[in-house]
């Protein structure tokens, strides 16, 4: 026996068991992740001249249901599973003057949300919209409905926005200055158990 698979396999299935090994892997928990040291830090001591923006961020998800009460979706329930999630994405757009769904440290959305829940194949739908204001305005909750409408411009952040089986919302909103940088992470009720176990 090799790595706990009998010899007498056939070859061929060698790589398929390979490649099913590498997976099961893949969706363990990050036991000490440095992406998850990286976003508690974030999120812990937001970085010098910034806060973070509850105000704004509840604002933010008040408008996601109201835009999807006007396209005839249920409302999201706001939460704060993903809140430490939401919020250090945000940060790390604001410090590294980006805004996209690849964390500055090389991280996909779906590796950013398997360090803070594991197997994300326990997740039917998971996804996330970002954006920035840097205008030079008043940070208040007319800043935040222009932020929103960047994304209800967008298709595909429009679409995110109507998904039917998107269930939850958190939101994470960071302020420096005069600018904003606001993430919604939205996913379904999760399933029991992942697709692997």
């Amino acid at each position: 026996m090799i790595n706990g698979v009998y010899r007498a396999l056939p070859s061929a299935l060698a790589p398929a068991l390979a490649i099913l090994a590498s997976l099961v892997v893949i969706l363990q928990p990050a036991a000490a992740s440095p992406y998850l040291d990286y976003a508690t830090r974030l999120t812990q001591s937001p970085p010098d001249g910034a806060q973070y923006r509850p105000d704004l961020e509840e604002e933010l998800a008040g408008l996601a249901n109201a835009y999807r009460s006007q396209k005839g979706k249920p409302p999201l329930q706001a939460s704060d599973d993903f809140l430490i999630a939401a919020r250090a994405h945000a940060a790390d757009m604001m410090l590294n003057d980006f805004v996209g769904h690849r964390a500055s440290t090389g991280h996909s959305f779906d590796s950013r949300m398997r360090v803070f829940v594991g197997d994300i194949t326990r997740y039917p739908s998971l996804g996330e919209n970002a954006a920035r204001d840097t205008q030079n305005t008043p940070v208040d909750s007319r800043k935040a409905r222009a932020l929103f409408q960047q994304w209800v411009k967008s298709s595909s952040h429009a679409k995110a926005l109507r998904r039917i089986d998107y269930a939850f919302v958190s939101t994470g909103v960071i302020q420096r200055g005069e600018s904003i940088w606001a993430v919604q992470i939205f996913w379904s009720p999760p399933r029991q158990k992942g697709i692997f176990q």
